[in-house]
């Protein structure tokens, strides 16, 4: 049994424990919330201790694993702090609102030697799965192409957390708001898992159109690697038509998903020529879909990890990286031109 302790419990809180509390090797045991609201309802709920002071949470001996949830600009101090006191790690993504307090991270966990991962949710959705399946099928050919998406409607933002607007902290720059921390880790993470490769450069653009002048709620970069296929990430906040979350080309076809609604991409279309040159159109339904970034599946490999079914979990020098292009996009955008990887 894994006993689990949680720092922050807003909404992406809830989700962990809601997950945690499902899994039977895992045992959450404790929360840590820096307001005093909702403490009766959380403790009755999941039978667990609650606090506001995060050193009494770290501080409980039997804690294995601290799971930080916590605003952007908080991650770095709360993991260095937690691996030092002997805890391991699972801390939300963004790993860290830059790359150079990725690598003071990853430095405490060799030094303390720890585990500390990142909470890279969208690995396991659906929609990724299987895109990633078709690519490496060769169904497409070779691919061209690779556009990753994520655009909704604007209510995203304000409908999102416990007081939503009332504590908007997503737009914010000094709490690492902007929706380039927000879902730019999540698409970034998931381009490296396809190509397996770092990129060579990258040339992004950023817009702040409607939530904030401190913060991007639109962004478009592309993320070149060395051969002649073409990554672009596009995320948006304003769109009133959502954008097509996958539009992947090849040589001998192209596959795009779309959503169904709530987040949920569940619509597959794919046009190619079999190996006899034949025109196929393919329309599937995934089955199995829930919202994006809240499959149990993190979790359920984590337990496999911890038991040794599977040897490589989640790479927090991949998540470190993610961070890296990221501030890439941001001083392209700045200095409006292409930026080396290196």
């Amino acid at each position: 049994m894994v006993n689990i302790g949680i720092i922050g419990f807003g909404k992406m809180g809830m989700v962990h424990a809601d997950i945690i509390s499902k899994i039977d090797e895992l045992n959450l045991i404790a929360v840590s919330k820096k307001s005093f609201d909702r403490l009766e309802e959380i403790k009755n709920k999941y039978k667990i201790e609650v606090y506001t002071d995060n050193d009494k949470l770290l501080n409980i001996k039997d804690i294995d694993y601290v799971v930080i949830s916590t605003t952007n600009e908080t991650h770095e101090e709360l993991t260095i702090k937690a691996l030092t006191m002997g805890k391991n790690v699972i801390v939300e993504k963004p790993m860290s609102t830059n790359y150079q307090s990725t690598l003071k991270m990853i430095k405490a966990a060799e030094e303390n030697k720890k585990y500390l991962f990142v909470y890279n949710s969208m690995s396991w959705d659906r929609d990724f799965l299987f895109v990633k399946d078709i690519i490496e099928s060769e169904k497409l050919g070779k691919i061209l192409v690779i556009k990753n998406s994520c655009g909704e409607y604007g209510e995203y933002w304000a409908g999102w957390g416990i007081d939503g607007m009332k504590n908007p902290w997503r737009i914010k720059a000094n709490c690492g708001g902007g929706i380039l921390l927000d879902m730019g880790p999540h698409l970034v993470n998931q381009l490296l898992l396809i190509m397996k490769k770092d990129p060579i450069g990258v040339y992004g653009m950023l817009q702040s159109g409607v939530w904030s002048k401190e913060v991007e709620d639109h962004v478009l970069a592309i993320i070149r690697f060395d051969s002649d296929i073409i990554c672009q990430i596009e995320i948006s906040n304003n769109c009133t038509i959502s954008l097509p979350r996958w539009y992947i080309i090849g040589t001998k076809g192209t596959l795009r998903v779309t959503g169904s609604g709530d987040e949920i991409y569940d619509n597959i279309e794919i046009n190619y020529k079999d190996d006899n040159g034949k025109k196929i159109i393919e329309k599937i339904k995934l089955v199995d879909t829930i919202g994006a970034g809240i499959s149990p599946g993190f979790y359920i490999d984590f337990v496999r990890f911890l038991k040794g079914e599977i040897k490589e979990f989640d790479s927090i020098y991949r998540s470190s990286k993610v961070i890296k292009i990221l501030d890439l996009i941001r001083k392209s955008s700045e200095e409006n031109r292409y930026i080396s990887f290196e």
